[in-house]
């Protein structure tokens, strides 16, 4: 059996086995119907959702907003991270404030972000950019800090300029860990994003869930619970399709 032939098998044994004790668990009472659907209940929703221009809308807002809060907290963060790294006296304070505001948790501060932008997309990016810079940021300091000294030496020996020198040495070295970064951040992004659709605000896959679930349509419910973890499974791929492709000359990618 080839390797890709073992991987969709297991795949397969695992599907097959996640829908058996779902099953198994509604039938048995385990938890009651009104909650938790059967598999084929749920199953029946998607040609609906397929053809439904407001989920479709809700779709691409969601994701639409996750690319921009992505590519924000993403630049912000290189940014950020390439001074931080390069500046030696600001490491100890970036570090400092670096752990204390990573550790408070995005979704907290969704209150205050009604406060400054309503309930439009610019809420539920704003609260994105922020779970998501600190981990684009992080690992942008690592990689920067892991560039080799002898290039930096290479460059100063030869008078390139400072921003020529992070062109040019830091960037190409800090590229695997900050690709790193951006790709772990793109799955935080699509939960704190759906999270704030669903606290509070006005479009996005999040608010028609909860419509869906006031209407008691459970079965809907799930089945955009599905949708959002295929869509967060196909970015995910994208990423590292991306990452494969433009590092290939980084052996361990």
């Amino acid at each position: 059996m080839t390797e890709r032939a073992q991987r969709l098998s297991l795949a397969t044994t695992g599907l097959v086995t996640l829908l058996v004790a779902w099953t198994s668990v509604v039938a048995a009472g385990v938890v009651p119907q009104s909650s938790v659907p059967y598999p084929w209940q749920v199953a029946a929703q998607f040609p609906m959702l397929v053809v439904d221009g407001e989920f479709l809308a809700s779709l691409s807002d969601t994701v639409g907003s996750w690319l921009a809060a992505l590519i924000l907290s993403s630049v912000a963060a290189i940014v950020a991270g390439v001074l931080i790294g390069t500046v030696s006296w600001l490491e100890k304070p970036a570090t400092l404030a670096v752990n204390v505001f990573r550790s408070i948790p995005a979704t907290a501060l969704i209150p205050i972000a009604i406060l400054f932008f309503g309930l439009g997309a610019q809420m539920k990016i704003s609260v994105a950019v922020y779970a998501t810079f600190w981990i684009v940021l992080i690992n942008t300091v690592y990689g920067v800090a892991s560039t080799e000294p002898m290039r930096r030496d290479a460059a100063r020996s030869m008078q390139w300029s400072t921003l020529r020198t992070h062109a040019y040495v830091t960037l190409p070295s800090a590229l695997p860990s900050i690709v790193t970064g951006i790709r772990v951040a793109s799955g935080v992004a699509l939960v704190v994003l759906v999270s704030a659709e669903l606290l509070g605000a006005k479009s996005g896959l999040g608010t028609l869930m909860v419509q869906y679930q006031q209407a008691l349509r459970l079965d809907v419910v799930y089945a955009m619970l599905l949708v959002i973890g295929l869509v967060g499974t196909a970015l995910h791929s994208g990423l590292i399709r991306v990452e494969k492709s433009s590092l290939k000359w980084v052996s361990h990618v």
